[in-house]
């Protein structure tokens, strides 16, 4: 799609050129051909640009194939393969050379599968159906395992042209394949439908760095909440539907709940509950994530304030709010002072809660000074069994670090003890997060954790609940022999 809209636009480009051209040498009959070529490239761009697809072949093309195996879903599966050139500039490869590979690897899929079961969706994507053989196909876990046959079938046979092609002017091929059928849960009703489906799953094939994935109940049932969340945002009000859950935080000398963390949750349509690993992605790709943030800050901060007033929590609690890499731009620090004035709270009552990608950009690093400087309190969520920010701990620009606990190991705690030591010396507070087990708790208590919080307290809970929960254990959670 964007090189038919990058052909489209340099067409028109070109053409406006001659016309200025043209004015510059004759005013009259040559400006007027030139014009007239002008007005003609551009329709014609725009009847291409109508014509484009959601994967980049034209909506009539795509249409056509699709309509032709219409009648034969219930027994097709799709294969979405995507053979990209890795590493390199783009505009230092030969374009006629690397376009080359692409049509000889899409004849040799036309080659094995028939052409009339292949369409090339982009110049290195390309879609085909195929039928299962009834006869030895039955159940899911054998369509499962058929389609797996195929991919590393395919895969081979691409590798194998590749290897006996002259490439050596080229960078490396990386072949991904995402494998779909119809599932129990997520029916298919289009061919349309199928082929998303298969898309998706190449895509989350590439981002687990698998050579190919099969879609299974998981995988349609993200597709299905992905959907759901398309269709949700296109409703009137639908950030009314984003509400905040609290997971308490748990002092672990006393046991009591000093605080909680506010985790937005999309209660759509009033009944079912999306937590932000399904709808952060489409929000993100329709610029809802700083509305949703700003909605369920008010939220957290009037229910609070409410609770307070009740006597329900203390006027120290402490109030965490995640806070999205979008969000953090000029202007927001002063925005949630007056925000966190106008519902009666203090700065010092209120942390919010930064990933390490905001680290990455300055503009976000102000914003994160200028909330410490107005009073807020700042908490970093970076430091987990796989990856943490030292240059983040060495600077101390923040009150609180998060260990993630939950996975974990003895050679883990050896690391988190010495993280600990490092933070402590910059004035830096240690919360344990993912406390999921007595024994992770125990390991926790024991490291000196200033504060902690995890489903082993509790999940992320709704206001409601949550108020109940305050009520029950103002005197805390220790009372509880479950929990001793």
């Amino acid at each position: 799609m964007k090189i038919m809209q990058r052909h489209c636009i340099a067409v028109g480009s070109i053409s406006l050129l001659a016309v200025l051209i043209s004015i510059y040498i004759t005013r009259y009959i040559v400006s007027i051909f030139f014009a007239l070529l002008l007005l003609i490239s551009i329709g014609l761009g725009v009847m291409t640009y109508k014509k484009i697809g959601p994967w980049g072949t034209t909506g009539r093309l795509l249409s056509k194939w699709l309509r032709s195996h219409q009648d034969k879903l219930d027994s097709l599966f799709c294969l979405y393969v995507s053979i990209h050139a890795r590493g390199v500039f783009q505009s230092c490869v030969d374009r006629q050379e690397l376009e080359g590979v692409y049509n000889r690897c899409f004849q040799e899929l036309m080659g094995y599968f028939g052409v009339d079961n292949v369409q090339r969706m982009t110049h290195d994507e390309f879609a085909i159906l195929r039928d299962f053989p009834s006869s030895t196909v039955v159940d899911e876990k054998e369509k499962i395992e058929y389609q797996g046959i195929v991919c590393r079938t395919i895969i081979d046979r691409i590798n194998e042209l590749l290897s006996s092609m002259d490439t050596r002017r080229l960078p490396p091929f990386e072949i991904t394949v995402g494998c779909a059928s119809s599932g129990l849960r997520y029916r298919m009703d289009t061919l349309e439908q199928l082929v998303d489906l298969a898309y998706v799953t190449e895509d989350a094939a590439k981002k687990n760095r698998k050579k190919f994935l099969v879609a299974d109940e998981v995988i349609r049932a993200r597709k299905l909440d992905v959907d759901e969340c398309k269709q949700g945002f296109l409703t009137e009000g639908w950030e009314e539907e984003f509400n905040p859950f609290f997971q308490p935080i748990i002092d672990p000398v006393s046991f009591s709940v000093v605080g909680a963390e506010s985790l937005a949750r999309w209660q759509l349509g009033g009944f079912r509950v999306l937590s932000a690993q399904v709808f952060k992605d489409v929000a993100s790709e329709l610029h809802h994530i700083t509305t949703i943030d700003l909605t369920i800050i008010s939220k957290t901060f009037s229910i609070l304030r409410r609770l307070m007033l009740a006597r329900v929590i203390p006027y120290t609690f402490k109030t965490v709010i995640n806070v999205s890499d979008e969000s953090l731009k000029k202007g927001f620090a002063k925005r949630m002072f007056f925000l966190a004035e106008q519902h009666g709270l203090h700065p010092s009552q209120v942390e919010f809660d930064i990933k390490d990608s905001a680290l990455v950009s300055p503009k976000s690093l102000l914003v994160i000074k200028e909330l410490r400087e107005i009073g807020f309190r700042v908490s970093l969520d970076v430091f987990t069994e796989t990856a943490f920010d030292l240059q983040a701990l060495v600077r101390a620009d923040f009150d609180i670090i998060k260990l993630d606990f939950r996975v974990f190991s003895p050679q883990l705690q050896q690391v988190y003890a010495a993280l600990k030591e490092a933070a402590e010396k910059g004035g830096v507070e240690i919360l344990a997060k993912g406390i999921e087990s007595k024994a992770v708790l125990n390991a926790a208590i024991s490291l000196g954790c200033t504060y902690m919080q995890g489903n082993y307290f509790t999940q992320p809970i709704p206001e409601s609940t949550f108020e109940v929960f305050m009520k029950k254990y103002q005197q805390g959670l220790y009372l509880d022999s479950s929990l001793g």
